[in-house]
């Protein structure tokens, strides 16, 4: 209002002055002198509109259809309170594509909207993040002017539940890296949700505020495929389709990185699939080559999360990489950080939850994506070489240990190179108590693909003593479960390594592995190179005052001559069990007596190798109490058996073999199972006997499915058939 205090020259005086209304007045402010008569003013705004800022999904859409379902299933649950969902998962996977397209199916079903927080936009450069700012924006966005926000966050989060309270909404929060960041953007209102993307797994939420975690894991090779044609066009992934599935073979599954190849062809026409091959065929060079732009970076993504690590897991995080194998657990996390295991198991976890390792199908195990464990490995190489050497030695002498444990727990008193008075007894065994065998045997099976990687590696930088000393204790698993090719390589390189093991070579061990090589060579059929490795055993053995290892390569020469010449396989099993005795050897004795008496039915006196094989059993199993060596007990019955119905008595033959087939499978060799089942399968088809036809079937094909034989087809048709024909 005007003042009464006079103006200057010319100006008019307060009093003469009459600005006067009335009415109806429209505005945000109106400003009057005098006021009289009915005065009514409305303040009007454009209409609010329901948020909807989700950004609109990809055309380039392939199946996720499992989380999405899951996503559904929960979502129906939650209209009675406001809820969270976390999507986890490394960078690039697909998280955020994936939260787009969740937003678009539940859309209609938030009545006050939807809402979106990119935190990466409130995130300083030492990683803090304004959720205040975040807040504000909301706010704004759902009707809040400029100059009734409040100043603390408190306050915000408080006008932010109020302003959520009547309607459902659902928020999006992107680029979260803590529990902190996303609890003040969960709405108040029953029925709405919030949706945490974050590349770590966001613990905290799900344990503490029993939020619904949602893992995204990399596409599979099919959806891969499917999206990277969705790309780039059908012709152009089928004029060079090796070349597209080796590119997304490097590119692990990340639709990210899958992005990256199909921009490269789009932004440069005259580039092929097969040039980007040749690009990215450097492993090395390769996590670069993954680059769209600094903010799309999948190196730089990584190295974020590097950072953000305590300095322990940066350290398990850089030598993890330099362990040759695929899949690790707390043991060995252990011995890489030279840790505690308790402590193992904990840094395992943080990775896990930041992404960084993606967990196996066996609990308790972990591994790493393609593209994050380069990114590790460039870390690695930066460490001291010495440091690097020696992670290198402690892991090989770790699996040369525990191979030789589980080796011994397995197989025994047996023949051996390789030193054992330097192996922890007692509790300290890994495999010691009642359950060492299958322990022993269930942890050589987990750790088969690790093993031999590590043995190649000691190999490649020189442990020659400790490379030899773990392949001849890996053949403990591949006597049980014939992994033929496996054991091809691990006595090939433990051949280079004995031959390199000091001045001269181990003659010892080299004749060792040429024999134990001879069985998967027979096994392939690679008759003349098993009968060379051989000769040459039997000529290195006899270089050595080693009596059992005389004996031992001369065994193995005999059964390479049972089926041809059995009678000289005969002479060879004699002087076997000649050295055997001379060495004070039982068992090696009774081992040569069992494959003479085999050669013996071979050679057509099954009379006679029941006499011999039944000295055998004497010497391997209590007959009384049935103590002993229960997987070569089984082998001999097995042999009378067939000795049994070479002669025609069928009764003798199936009790011989019942026994010892199922001798073979408590102890899990599966392998001299076999031939049993086959022999069983035949008398009881012989004899009408249907339903032992179908068991003795049923064991021969789990047998040959598990080890990939070639006949499991051919079984599962014939069970298939009987089944049908009679039920059951």
């Amino acid at each position: 209002m005007g003042s009464e205090s006079g103006g200057g020259a010319g100006e008019p005086r307060a009093r003469d002055v009459r600005n006067e209304a009335s009415g109806v007045h429209t505005g945000a402010l109106t400003q009057v002198g005098v006021v009289h008569g009915d005065v009514v003013t409305t303040v009007t705004r454009p209409p609010l509109r329901r948020p909807a800022q989700v950004p609109p999904s990809t055309r380039w859409w392939v199946n996720r259809s499992g989380a999405l379902d899951e996503w559904r299933r929960w979502l129906d649950g939650t209209a009675t309170r406001p809820a969270v969902a976390v999507l986890s998962g490394m960078h690039g996977v697909g998280k955020s594509e994936l939260a787009r397209r969740m937003a678009e199916e539940a859309e209609g079903r938030f009545a006050g909207g939807q809402l979106y927080v990119d935190l990466s936009r409130w995130r300083d450069t030492a990683g803090r993040v304004d959720v205040s700012g975040a807040l504000r924006g909301c706010l704004r966005s759902l009707g809040v002017d400029e100059g009734f926000l409040p100043a603390e966050l408190p306050d915000l989060v408080n006008d932010f539940r109020t302003r959520t309270e009547g309607q459902s909404v659902l928020v999006v929060v992107e680029e979260a890296t803590e529990p902190a960041e996303v609890r003040p953007f969960i709405p108040k209102a029953e029925g709405s949700v919030v949706v945490a993307v974050s590349d770590g797994r966001l613990a905290e939420l799900v344990v503490i505020d029993g939020a619904h975690s949602l893992p995204v894991d990399p596409l599979d090779a099919p959806d891969a495929l499917g999206l990277l044609t969705a790309r780039c066009g059908e012709e152009a992934i089928a004029a060079e389709r090796e070349a597209a599935e080796l590119l997304i073979s490097w590119c692990g599954g990340l639709p990210l990185a899958l992005g990256v190849v199909a921009g490269q062809l789009a932004l440069h026409t005259d580039q092929s699939l097969s040039d980007l091959v040749s690009d990215l065929e450097d492993e090395r060079a390769r996590l670069d080559g993954f680059f769209a732009g600094q903010t799309r970076s999948v190196a730089a993504a990584l190295t974020l999360a590097y950072q953000a690590l305590a300095q322990e897991s940066q350290l398990l995080y850089r030598r993890l990489a330099l362990f040759p194998g695929d899949v690790f657990d707390a043991d060995l996390a252990a011995v890489v950080a030279e840790v505690p295991r308790a402590t193992a198991r904990k840094l395992l976890r943080a990775l896990h939850d930041s992404s960084l390792l993606t967990a196996d199908d066996t609990p308790g195990r972990y591994r790493f994506h393609a593209l994050v464990r380069l990114h590790a490995a460039r870390l690695a190489a930066q460490d001291p070489e010495a440091e690097q050497e020696a992670l290198a030695l402690r892991v090989t002498r770790r699996y040369a240990r525990w191979t030789a444990c589980a080796d011994r727990a397995l197989m025994g008193d047996r023949l051996r190179i390789s030193p054992h008075d330097d192996l922890p007894s007692g509790a300290d065994d890994p495999f010691g108590g009642a359950k060492g065998k299958r322990e022993a045997l269930a942890w050589l099976s987990a750790e088969r693909a690790n093993a031999l990687a590590v043995l190649r590696a000691a190999v490649a930088r020189g442990f020659f003593a400790e490379a030899w000393r773990m392949a001849e204790a890996l053949s403990a698993l591949y006597l049980h479960h014939r992994h033929v090719r496996d054991w091809i390589e691990s006595a090939e390189l433990g051949i280079v390594a004995a031959s390199r093991d000091g001045e001269g070579g181990n003659a010892a061990a080299r004749a060792r592995l040429r024999s134990l090589l001879s069985r998967p060579l027979l096994d392939l059929g690679e008759v003349a190179r098993a009968r060379a490795e051989l000769e040459t055993a039997v000529a290195e053995a006899d270089t050595t005052d080693n009596l059992l290892l005389r004996a031992s390569v001369r065994e193995f020469h005999g059964r390479l001559w049972e089926a041809d010449d059995p009678a000289r396989a005969i002479a060879l099993f004699r002087q076997c069990a000649e050295l055997s005795e001379r060495a004070g050897s039982r068992r090696g004795v009774a081992i040569a007596l069992f494959f003479t008496g085999c050669a013996e039915t071979a050679d057509g006196r099954p009379g006679d190798a029941l006499s011999t094989l039944a000295s055998a059993l004497r010497l391997l199993v209590d007959e009384e109490t049935g103590a002993g060596d229960r997987r070569m007990g089984g082998r001999v019955r097995v042999a009378m058996g067939m000795a049994h119905r070479a002669e025609g008595r069928t009764a003798q033959a199936r009790a011989a073999l019942v026994q010892g087939a199922d001798d073979l499978e408590a102890v899990e060799a599966p392998h001299y199972e076999l031939p049993a089942r086959r022999a069983l399968a035949e008398i009881a088809e012989a004899e009408g006997d249907t339903a032992a036809l179908r068991a003795h079937l049923r064991r021969a094909l789990e047998i040959t499915e598990a080890g990939g034989g070639p006949e499991a087809a051919a079984l599962r048709a014939r069970l298939d058939a009987l089944l049908g024909e009679g039920g059951g």
